[in-house]
């Protein structure tokens, strides 16, 4: 049905579409007025939390904090130099159940599209937001983020790139209209951007990176999630991670398996313990290289710079100017 409403709209003219612009913003501050509509969905609070005991019973620390983080969004205290290690790569929104982790992870499946079937791929992507959506207890961001990836990932998967945007568009407008104060959220900013990176630009990078068998389909992604969510992690932390990409390419193809594995593991545990100890003990290896990757990137001398307090009009600038670079490439792609 979104869709389709989709299609009506981009055969409007520009006056309807003008008007509808001039329309969506009068109910927008009206409804700012009035207040935002907080929904609260923690469906699983309880259930969580024997899981969250499961994980520390099968795996030794901080690699339990850190599959909680991934896995179940629980908010655990790490050590004091793995979360700063965390945050001088930029990665720190990995180790908490986020819409961005959602985006990057729904992201990696979709990207076997050029690999396995169209249908195959939007099944495992579908299928693993939803699963990470009733892991973290559907927490609000995840929620928002989750309903944003399924419905653009549905059409950029079909080739409809164009009609991916309108969708996050009209959804982002929906979910501003039920709570305006969203806009001003962290995690709604960091989970509309991330989701947007993935399903828009990732898409245009990875025709230009498809010679780079598997890496450049996660070359592609990680490079989208980070162009996008980059002034948004300067804005409020102040810091440019220099290493961000490199990073988080060296560790994003860790997450689906984290999950897959950390999931299993949970599940043997109700049935086998033994087994359960084998999945832990995978997972460990997995989850010990992604803790050596980020303390060594952030040991590097050049690993951040400090970047004081931008005006709006610099961000501005900075999305015309990657739009337009993208522009570019797709009229590229197209003469080639």
């Amino acid at each position: 049905m979104l869709l389709l409403f989709t299609k009506v709209i981009l055969k409007w003219n520009k006056l309807p579409i003008f008007l509808s612009v001039v329309l969506f913003l009068l109910i927008f501050f009206i409804r700012l007025q009035q207040g935002g509509w907080e929904i609260s969905l923690d469906l699983f609070k309880r259930k969580r939390l024997v899981l969250d005991q499961k994980i520390s019973q099968f795996l030794p620390s901080p690699q339990a904090e850190l599959l909680s983080g991934i896995l179940l969004g629980q908010n655990k205290n790490l050590p004091v130099k793995l979360k700063l290690n965390l945050r001088d790569t930029s990665t720190l929104h990995i180790v908490v159940a986020s819409g961005q982790n959602l985006s990057m992870v729904g992201g990696l499946f979709l990207a076997m599209a050029g690999l396995i079937k169209r249908r195959n791929a939007i099944f495992l992507s579908l299928l693993a937001v939803t699963l990470y959506t009733l892991l973290s207890g559907v927490q609000v961001p995840i929620l928002r983020a989750a309903i944003m990836f399924s419905l653009a990932s549905l059409a950029s998967i079909y080739g409809r790139v164009k009609d991916s945007i309108w969708i996050l568009i009209i959804t982002l407008s929906v979910m501003l209209l039920i709570n305006p104060l969203w806009i001003k959220d962290l995690s709604f900013q960091l989970s509309a951007l991330a989701t947007i990176g993935v399903v828009v630009v990732a898409p245009v990078l990875l025709q230009y990176l498809r010679f780079l068998p598997l890496l450049g389909q996660d070359l592609s992604v990680t490079i989208g999630a980070q162009l996008m969510v980059i002034p948004i992690i300067i804005q409020n932390f102040h810091q440019l991670s220099l290493v961000s990409i490199l990073t988080n390419l060296l560790v994003g193809w860790t997450i689906p398996f984290i999950m897959i594995l950390g999931g299993l593991m949970l599940m043997a545990s109700f049935i086998w313990s033994g087994l359960a100890w084998i999945l832990g003990l995978a997972t460990v290896v997995i989850l010990t290289y992604f803790i050596y990757i980020v303390g060594f990137f952030a040991a590097l001398p050049f690993a951040w710079e400090y970047v004081g307090e931008q005006t709006w009009v610099v961000w501005v600038g900075y999305y015309i100017l990657l739009t337009g670079v993208l522009l570019v490439l797709i009229k590229s792609n197209i003469k080639n």
